[in-house]
């Protein structure tokens, strides 16, 4: 897949590495390796996703030649004021990932609340610059704002090659995910697609919404219908999945080999079906980026308390969530929350952290 190909939509798109959620060197590496042997070459970082930039240096940069991979960072706008600091933070980018140019490079989580910033610093221009010097190969940028902030982003800025967008099957037919896609469409914008699984959610279904996938094709995981609802949506072109471990790895080759092709009209009637059941789940919305994480004054294990009430939501044993729950450090559970509210502007999916919090609190 060359950069040509990535910003070409076919039928379906190509699968990409998010390595949000990467595992250790060790398995890491035989990851990288397996996505690499099975034809697949894109790899997506961040700035602020810790160690990945450099653990990517590590189990892919120095292990294999530069041409044959495709490697996305982003520039959190957060962490800077003006031009200046932008360089300064894109060279410590380039030295932790080991190379010379990236091959896409985008804002990072543009919203409206940072829309004045963003205007303000010219933050369009440095990334545009970036291009011009060769450091930037393609420039975007990934959002998480509302559809209006999308549409005037996009009538801007017609320089931009690609947006990233989290675009899976709970968003899109009960969120505002498919204005946002219909807006790439009407810019003819190429589209990365991030969170097809919603940070996991989509493959551990509450055992109702779990039964009805199960009982269409036994033989098939749930995070499958996931991926392939993700990878066949008009407009995109990658399909990031955030794969921590071997065997989703294996899951993904496998969806991509047996099941790229548009759900059918009985399949997505099917998904409905599992949407209302989902519905009768008061689950907390969070995907663990741990944006929030930094900001907590207290250090408080945000996405590992909703993570664990979840999964009591859905039907996992109390004692076992409880137990690893109580795991926690002492002064890093929900109910050490001091309620400053530092968190609440860094979460992606706008969730009132402090309340789903006391909610977990008194769960537990």
């Amino acid at each position: 897949m060359t950069h040509k190909d990535v910003l070409t939509t076919g039928k379906s798109a190509a699968l990409g590495f998010g390595n949000m959620r990467m595992p250790d060197a060790s398995k890491s590496t035989l990851m990288t390796d397996l996505y690499l042997e099975s034809g697949y070459n894109y790899f997506d970082t961040a700035y602020i996703y810790g160690g990945s930039e450099e653990l990517l240096k590590n189990v892919l940069v120095t292990r294999h030649k530069r041409d044959s991979f495709l490697l996305a960072d982003k520039m959190p706008p957060w962490e800077v004021k003006n031009h200046r600091d932008c360089d300064k933070l894109l060279d410590v980018q380039l030295k932790r990932c080991g190379v010379d140019f990236f091959d896409f490079y985008m804002l990072h989580s543009l919203d409206d609340s940072r829309e004045a910033f963003i205007d303000n610093a010219d933050l369009f221009a440095w990334l545009r610059w970036q291009k011009e010097k060769g450091i930037a190969r393609h420039i975007g940028f990934s959002f998480h704002g509302s559809t209006a902030y999308l549409e005037r982003l996009l009538k801007a800025h017609p320089e931009v090659e690609f947006v990233q967008l989290q675009l899976n099957y709970i968003d899109k037919l009960r969120g505002p995910a498919g204005e946002w896609q219909d807006l790439a469409l009407k810019y003819n914008m190429p589209i990365i697609v991030m969170e097809p699984v919603k940070g996991g959610s989509l493959a551990t279904l509450p055992p109702g919404a779990e039964a009805l996938l199960k009982k269409y094709a036994p033989e098939r995981s749930v995070a499958s219908w996931a991926i392939q609802y993700a990878a066949t949506l008009e407009g995109a072109t990658v399909m990031l999945s955030g794969m921590s471990d071997v065997s989703q790895l294996q899951d993904n080759l496998n969806t991509y080999k047996n099941y790229l092709k548009p759900l059918t009209a009985q399949e997505m009637a099917l998904l409905e079906q599992v949407l209302d059941e989902m519905s009768k789940v008061a689950n907390i919305p969070c995907t663990a980026c741990k944006y929030c994480h930094e900001h907590c004054p207290i250090g408080i294990d945000i996405a590992s308390c909703f993570s664990l009430y979840n999964g009591v939501k859905r039907g996992d044993a109390m004692w076992n969530r409880s137990s690893m729950y109580n795991t926690l450090p002492e002064g890093k559970r929900a109910a050490d929350c001091i309620a400053c509210e530092a968190c609440l502007a860094h979460c992606p999916q706008k969730i009132d952290i402090v309340a789903g919090l006391k909610e977990v609190a008194a769960v537990f």
